[in-house]
């Protein structure tokens, strides 16, 4: 089935329009974009750059996808690393998600995203699969943010951070260290985000047994207090704790985090880490 083309969008000469697309009302798709199969732009919709979209993803009026990043040593168009944007999303209105810098090899978004209204996502971030950013997150740029993060409404995050996986942020946070996976953070009134508890709701609805639940709580706990009243270091707590948890693979990517993917730091409730 060919793809169905509002006489009113503008289609530059090099784009590259998948099976069955619908490209709505005064869209604009630059001449080095790709689009998947399926893929539906509704209406006023400006994609350029070196932007792909995957199959099944729509995007809503007044997005603005690939553009050139914000980044004020990378303002020449020929810079730009792209944007890539995976299967099935859903971008809202008024998002724009800008084009890597030579930082990177681009922007990432993974499959089964959605991005609600007038988010955005800066330049060289990585996202990862079934991320959620509620309407107004503001990500600035070489964010990463792994698998199945659910940022709430109004949630902005400082450059360089990084977001663990299965992460839950409350709304009008400020996130300025890193996020540890499997947790709940919050910061009321854009205060800085500190962990509070696991994501034990969020971690069900993915399947995360108890004994899971209780390992990912158990590292934690023993790490940034509140167990006991062990004044050694991390270092020493993680070693102590890795032999208890050593056969779940989510408390060891818990512990992983913590030693290896963290770049920025944590910071709990007691702001000692």
């Amino acid at each position: 089935m060919a793809s169905v083309i509002d006489p009113s969008a503008i289609i530059k000469p090099g784009a590259i329009i998948g099976k069955d697309c619908k490209i709505g009302p005064f869209c604009i798709v630059g001449s080095n974009v790709v689009l998947g199969d399926r893929v539906e732009l509704v209406s006023n919709v400006v994609i350029d750059g070196k932007t792909s979209i995957g199959d099944d993803s729509i995007v809503y009026p007044f997005a603005v996808l690939g553009v050139m990043s914000q980044d004020l040593k990378w303002q020449d168009e020929t810079t730009m690393t792209g944007l890539r944007i995976g299967k099935r999303c859903k971008i809202r209105e008024y998002v724009t998600i800008h084009s890597g810098t030579p930082a990177s090899d681009g922007t990432e978004i993974g499959d089964d995203c959605q991005i609600m209204v007038n988010a955005h996502v800066g330049h060289d971030c990585k996202i990862g699969n079934g991320v959620v950013m509620s309407n107004l997150v503001q990500v600035a740029g070489h964010v990463e943010i792994e698998d199945y993060a659910i940022l709430s409404g109004g949630v902005m995050v400082l450059q360089f951070v990084r977001i663990g996986r299965n992460a839950f942020i409350s709304g009008m946070s400020g996130v300025g260290d890193d996020v540890l996976p499997y947790a709940i953070y919050e910061g009321a009134n854009g205060a800085r985000a500190t962990y509070r508890t696991i994501n034990r709701v969020g971690l069900m609805r993915h399947g995360f047994t108890n004994e899971d639940m209780h390992a990912i709580h158990n590292v934690y706990c023993s790490v940034f207090g509140g167990c006991d009243s062990d004044t050694s270091t991390v270092s020493d707590k993680l070693n102590k704790i890795r032999r208890e948890v050593k056969n779940n693979k989510y408390a060891m990517d818990a512990i992983d985090f913590i030693e290896n993917r963290s770049k920025r730091g944590i910071r709990t409730a007691n702001d000692k880490h």
